[in-house]
């Protein structure tokens, strides 16, 4: 990487739309739902697993938000790209992209997951619901996951796809159980 570059950051901001142009070229990426209510602080994102994640906000200072995590609780959208794993061999198909039990996550309830390469190397990671008997959503970290379960599939009994879903973060250390 050149010099110049080490000391930068680059974030995407929120424009106007200018009279009259179209929008459909412009948003090649998903924006959340949740978006309009981070606007009034001129908001700052950054990509992250192909969809925009807030990075800085004007009415807190990085130390503010991090004590705001530590001592309150936060709300707010998060990066994760949620994908549908459905079908009889669902099952069948994350036993052999993560390294985890899968077959121990119950109906209604969530596990921390993690993929990796035959070699070891890992993936991405995120948590993974189990919808319903043969119905899996995983919401991912940043990674290539999506040719992963292609590769995987080969002559098995499943679909997937993105269910047009967002994750949402309740972020707190003072949390109880």
């Amino acid at each position: 990487m050149h010099d110049a570059l080490k000391k930068l950051r680059f974030s995407l901001v929120p424009l106007p739309v200018e009279e009259n142009r179209p929008v459909e070229l412009a948003r090649t990426m998903s924006v959340h739902p949740l978006t309009y209510q981070e606007l009034p602080y001129d908001p700052e994102y950054s990509l992250y697993a192909g969809r925009l994640n807030p990075e800085k906000l004007s009415n807190a200072t990085p130390d503010e938000m991090y004590w705001k995590v530590r001592q309150e609780i936060i709300f707010r959208h998060t990066g994760e790209y949620p994908f549908e794993i459905s079908g009889p061999d669902a099952l069948k198909l994350l036993q052999r992209i993560f390294t985890r039990d899968v077959s121990k996550v119950r109906k209604g309830r969530c596990s921390y997951q993690f993929a990796c390469y035959h070699d070891g190397g890992m993936i991405t990671d995120g948590l993974l619901l189990r919808v319903d008997d043969n119905r899996y959503w995983f919401a991912q970290a940043d990674g290539d996951l999506f040719s992963w379960y292609k590769a995987h599939a080969e002559g098995l009994d499943v679909t997937k796809r993105h269910p047009r879903k967002y994750t949402v973060s309740i972020r707190s250390s003072v949390l109880q159980a």
